[in-house]
C-alpha cells in the first residue's frame, strides 16, 4: 500500500491545495454573492454556470491532456483556475461571474480528469479501492477544511478571493516538479447514454438524482445559511460539516453494499436525505445546532448516492463496458447538476430558503419510488460481474476509467 502511494504524493499534496482552495472559493461565491444583493435565481444561474462547463470540460479537457500530456495539461488547468478569483473580486458583475463559473468548471474537471487517471494508472487491482479511497479522504477533508477558510477575511473585499487563487496557483508546484512518469496519452472513448439506461436504469436515474441534489446545495447552501440568519463563521461550518458528514459515511455505506442488495442501500440513503431534508426544511428556525447536526446527515446521505450508483451499474458489466458506463454517468451527472441550482433557486425564490431541502425531498421521493418500481419488476442483478464498491467524491463524477480501462482493451460502443 505505502508502495503505490509514494509515487502518488506530489499528485495528492497537489489536490490538497486544489481542493482546499475550491472549497473557500464555491461558497465564497455564495457569501458575496448575498452580499452583492443578487436575487436567488441569479445566484442559480451563477452556479448552474459551473456545471455546465464541467460537462464541456469533458470534451475539451481531454482533447488536451491527449495533445499535450499530463503534467503539462494540469498545469495549464490550474493556471487558468487560479486567474478566475480574482476575476470574481475585480469584476463584480453577474454575467461575468457566469463566464468565469463556466470556466472554472471546465478546468477544474480537466484538473481531476489528469488526477484520477494517474491515480488509476498507478493504481492495481489489488490496491486500487485502498488508493481511491486515500485519494477520497484527501480531497474530502481538503474540500471540507477550505471552508472554515472563510474567517480569514472579508468577502466583501478581495482578500479571500487571493488566498483562493493564491492556492489554486501553489498546487501547480507539486506536480511540475514531480520526478514521477505521467501516465501515458490517452486514446478515444465512445459511450452510449441510451445503451447505458437500458444497462442500469436505476443508476442513471440515481445519478440524475445526485446530480440534482448535490450541485443545488453546493451552490445554493451558504444562500441557504445566510438567509436563516447564520454569520460567516457559521456558514463556514455549515458548510464544512455537510461534507465532512460525506467522508465520515462514505466507506461504511460502500461496504455495506458489497454485502447486500445494493438497491437496498441506495433506497435506504435517498429515505436519509429525505429525512435530514425534512428536518432541515422544517427547523431551519428553531435553532442552529439543530441545522448543523441535520446537515451532517444530509452529507453523509448525498455524497455517498453517486458513488452507489456507479457501483450499481459497474454490478451489471463486462470489464469492456466499464469505460462506457463511467463516461455516460458522468455526462448524466454533468447534465443534471447544471440545472440543480437554478431549479434549487427557483424554489427558494418563491418558498423561502428551505425550498433547497423542500426540492431535495421531491428528487429523492421519485428515486424511491422508481427503485420500488425496479424492485416489483424483478430484475436480477448478474452476481458473477458484481464490482466491488469503490468511493467517489461528490464534486466530480469518477473519470478514472475515462483514461485506462485497466489493459482490457478498447470499450465497445
Amino acid at each position: 500500500m505505502i508502495g503505490a502511494l509514494l509515487p502518488l504524493a506530489s499528485l495528492m499534496l497537489a489536490i490538497v491545495f486544489l481542493m482546499s482552495g475550491h472549497g473557500l472559493f464555491s461558497t465564497l461565491i455564495g457569501v458575496r454573492a448575498g452580499a452583492e444583493g443578487y436575487a436567488t435565481e441569479t445566484v442559480g444561474l451563477i452556479m448552474s454556470a459551473y456545471f455546465a462547463g464541467q460537462i464541456a470540460g469533458v470534451f475539451w479537457c481531454r482533447r488536451v491532456i491527449r495533445q499535450v500530456g499530463h503534467i503539462r495539461a494540469f498545469a495549464a488547468f490550474a493556471a487558468i483556475v487560479s486567474v478566475l478569483p480574482l476575476g470574481h473580486a475585480y469584476l463584480v458583475n453577474p454575467w461575468a461571474w457566469a463566464l468565469f463559473r463556466f470556466a472554472g468548471g471546465a478546468s477544474l474537471v480537466g484538473l481531476i480528469m489528469v488526477a484520477e487517471s494517474w491515480i488509476n494508472e498507478r493504481a492495481d487491482n489489488a490496491n486500487r479501492g485502498q488508493v481511491l479511497s486515500f485519494y477520497m479522504i484527501a480531497y474530502y477533508a481538503a474540500l471540507g477544511g477550505g471552508q472554515f477558510l472563510l474567517n480569514m477575511g472579508d468577502p466583501t473585499t478581495a482578500s479571500l478571493f487571493v488566498l483562493a487563487s493564491a492556492l489554486f496557483s501553489i498546487a501547480i508546484v507539486p506536480v511540475a516538479l514531480t520526478t514521477t512518469k505521467a501516465p501515458p496519452l490517452p486514446t478515444s472513448v465512445k459511450f452510449s447514454l441510451r445503451d447505458l439506461f437500458r444497462l442500469s436504469p436505476l443508476a442513471v436515474v440515481g445519478t440524475v438524482a445526485a446530480g440534482l441534489t448535490n450541485s443545488a446545495f453546493f451552490g445554493m447552501g451558504p444562500v441557504f445559511a445566510g438567509g436563516i440568519g447564520f454569520s460567516l463563521h457559521q456558514i463556514s461550518w455549515f458548510m464544512g460539516l455537510t461534507i465532512l458528514g460525506g467522508l465520515i459515511l462514505q466507506w461504511p455505506l460502500g461496504r455495506l453494499s458489497d454485502s447486500m442488495d445494493r438497491r437496498r442501500v441506495m433506497v435506504g440513503v435517498a429515505l436519509l436525505i429525505i429525512t435530514a431534508s425534512v428536518g432541515l426544511a422544517f427547523t431551519a428556525h428553531a435553532g442552529h445546532y439543530w441545522v448543523l447536526a441535520y446537515t451532517v446527515l444530509y452529507g453523509g446521505g448525498a455524497y455517498t448516492l453517486y458513488p452507489l450508483c456507479t457501483a450499481h451499474a459497474n454490478d451489471a458489466v463486462t470489464a469492456e463496458q466499464r469505460v462506457n458506463v463511467a463516461g455516460g454517468l458522468l455526462i448524466v451527472y454533468g447534465l443534471s447538476a447544471s440545472g440543480g441550482p437554478l431549479l434549487a433557486a427557483t424554489v427558494m425564490g418563491r418558498v423561502g430558503p428551505e425550498g433547497l431541502y423542500l426540492q431535495a425531498i421531491v428528487i429523492q421521493t421519485v428515486l424511491v419510488a422508481f427503485a420500488a418500481y425496479r424492485s416489483v419488476k424483478g430484475r436480477r442483478l448478474i452476481v458473477g460481474l458484481r464490482r466491488r464498491f469503490q468511493p467517489i467524491p461528490r464534486s466530480t463524477p469518477v473519470i478514472t476509467r475515462l483514461a485506462k480501462d485497466d489493459g482490457d482493451g478498447d470499450p465497445e460502443d
